[in-house]
């Protein structure tokens, strides 16, 4: 191994054994990225790192789980100085605090359960480049160590973690004003909002057919087509289950373009298969990142009824925007819905058509 890969390894705490084992094994590269990450030697147990942050053991632990880890073995070092330095900061947070933590730490543990699900989703991406960057190289006949070295070279956790908390402040700064300029403060939690469903027709059947790679980079392009033209109209998009993208937006407006453009884009794209949408608005109950109620389970059950290439929408929905020159209307029959019960539906379409895209 050359001196200048050894060197960076011991003076981040990887031993000489580790080292010698990890020649061994092939495991250099993984090596690299974990003393990258969490440079130290561990020196404590839980416990131990718990007593010298002052921080109750058992509550400690209800944190890790909401981490998404399990007990650390009693007995085994694996925390490092850096680990109880953010016990620490954690502990003095708390005790800051005006946020609400709830009796016995209920509502802070749900909010770090929430938290760490959408960080486990960014590793996850960031892994996936990662393995990716190591297989490709691996491919080309690079030996290990020399792929140690770029790692080690190329991963800048300082950066990277300016780039999240940038992220992350602009996300928390929209988020606040949306709540705290909210005309009725006191029904935080209760929001008025347009909710709406796009999904791939025969989605299921075509998972079947492609290889592995080929789905990858059909999801990957719906994804990429979503969140652009979320983002574009002024939405924002809740989640992404395979096939199917649920959004909100402020206005009913606002959602019936997204729906339609999507649909519309989804159309001429060459990878992708019609999509079709539906659509509902009113109250709906804001939690954790999601939102709940009758209003999401309609605008759910709309996009099941509808047809490829089109957009179904709620009477309340049509409502809001029966006057709008932008959109033309097809009242349909009513439908019994499981669940709901019968309710009025209508179809969406543009006005006019819209301007192709270059």
């Amino acid at each position: 191994m050359n001196r200048k890969l050894r060197s960076f390894l011991r003076h981040r705490g990887a031993t000489p054994d580790e080292i010698a084992r990890a020649e061994r094994e092939g495991r250099l590269p993984l090596l690299a990225v974990d003393h990258q990450l969490m440079p130290g030697e561990p020196r404590y147990t839980f416990a131990e790192a718990c007593r010298r942050a002052s921080f109750e053991v058992e509550t400690a632990k209800r944190f890790w789980r909401a981490l998404g880890f399990p007990d650390a073995p009693p007995d085994e070092r694996l925390f490092r100085d850096e680990d109880v330095e953010t016990i620490i900061i954690m502990r003095r947070q708390i005790e800051s605090t005006i946020v609400p933590v709830g009796e016995n730490y209920v509502q802070l543990v749900q909010i770090v359960r929430v938290v760490a699900g959408s960080l486990a989703k960014i590793a996850e991406v960031e892994s996936d480049a990662l393995a990716s960057a190591v297989r490709d190289r691996r491919q080309q006949g690079m030996p290990d160590e020399v792929i140690a070295t770029q790692l080690t070279a190329s991963l800048d956790w300082s950066r990277l973690s300016r780039l999240i908390d940038y992220a992350l402040r602009l996300q928390l700064r929209a988020s606040a004003r949306r709540k705290l300029i909210a005309s009725d403060p006191e029904a935080i939690g209760a929001e008025d909002l347009a909710v709406g469903f796009v999904d791939l027709v025969g989605y299921t059947a075509l998972s079947q057919e492609l290889e592995p790679e080929e789905l990858g980079a059909l999801v990957s392009r719906f994804e990429e087509l979503a969140y652009d033209t979320v983002a574009e109209h002024a939405g924002r998009v809740v989640k992404t289950i395979g096939d199917e993208v649920m959004f909100v937006a402020a206005d009913a407006a606002s959602a019936a373009r997204i729906a339609l453009r999507l649909t519309e884009r989804s159309a001429v794209d060459e990878l992708l298969p019609e999509a079709r949408a539906g659509l509902a608005s009113g109250t709906v109950l804001a939690q954790e990142g999601d939102y709940y109620g009758p209003v999401v389970n309609l605008a759910s059950r709309l996009v099941e009824l509808a047809r490829p290439g089109s957009v179904l929408a709620s009477t309340e929905l049509h409502a809001e925007l029966a006057d709008d020159p932008a959109f033309a209307w097809q009242r349909l029959r009513s439908r019994r819905i499981r669940d709901i019960g019968r309710v009025e539906v209508w179809a969406l379409e543009r006005a006019e058509q819209p301007v192709p895209e270059p």
